[in-house]
């Protein structure tokens, strides 16, 4: 990713993953997810700009920082699918009414993203929104040179949940095939939950 670093935050609610993509000599930073934002805000200088997040899915655990993100951001870009959209504005559907803290979505600029579309992170640099329906309807995975941020779509060695609301095993099966289609060797797969690990590297249990 030229002068980019991915950086892998490890969240409190169900040890989900937020990544926080820095740029040296920039002041733009890109999220994908977003759980314990005082734990970003500890990789941030006075002087950085999160420009935009990244939501792979809209379950609570992946988005519920999101209300901190754009009060101490307001410009910040929230990118979901029309699908994740709704979530982001229903505790219900992102399933936070069922545990301590139900989480509404208080911002509103959000742009949604569909299978094949693109975002300019910089002139030479572009993030891919690939749709990957199975886990929930709504899932989005996002492409970035050789990394590519599965939330929950794909976590090696762990089989894909999609026995919950807009879960659909079918799908998901179609899903990761298409993932095999698009990862190389050397592919970075940045999952929600777990570690970052090269595709070569994972074991034949994990594999898709």
């Amino acid at each position: 990713m030229g002068k980019f670093e991915v950086c892998r935050l490890e969240n409190d609610v169900f040890t989900s993953n937020t990544y926080v993509l820095l740029e040296r000599g920039s002041q733009g930073v890109w999220l994908v997810d977003i759980g314990d934002f005082g734990k970003v805000k500890k990789l941030l200088t006075p002087s950085n700009d999160v420009k935009g997040c990244f939501i792979t899915h809209s379950h609570f655990d992946h988005i519920y920082g999101l209300n901190e993100l754009v009060k101490k951001f307001p410009n910040c870009v929230i990118y979901v699918s029309k699908h994740g959209k709704e979530g982001l504005f229903s505790a219900k559907l992102n399933f936070s009414f069922y545990h301590d803290t139900p989480f509404v979505f208080k911002g509103g600029n959000v742009k949604i993203l569909d299978d094949g579309c693109s975002v300019k992170l910089r002139e030479d640099l572009l993030l891919d929104a690939v749709a990957t329906p199975g886990h929930d309807k709504g899932c989005l995975c996002y492409r970035v040179g050789n990394y590519f941020f599965t939330g929950d779509s794909y976590i090696p060695g762990v089989e894909t949940v999609t026995k919950l609301r807009g879960g659909n095993k079918e799908d998901n099966e179609r899903s990761l095939m298409k993932l095999k289609a698009l990862f190389s060797p050397d592919t970075l797969v940045c999952p929600g939950h777990g570690s970052v690990i090269r595709v070569k590297d994972i074991s034949t249990k994990g594999k898709l």
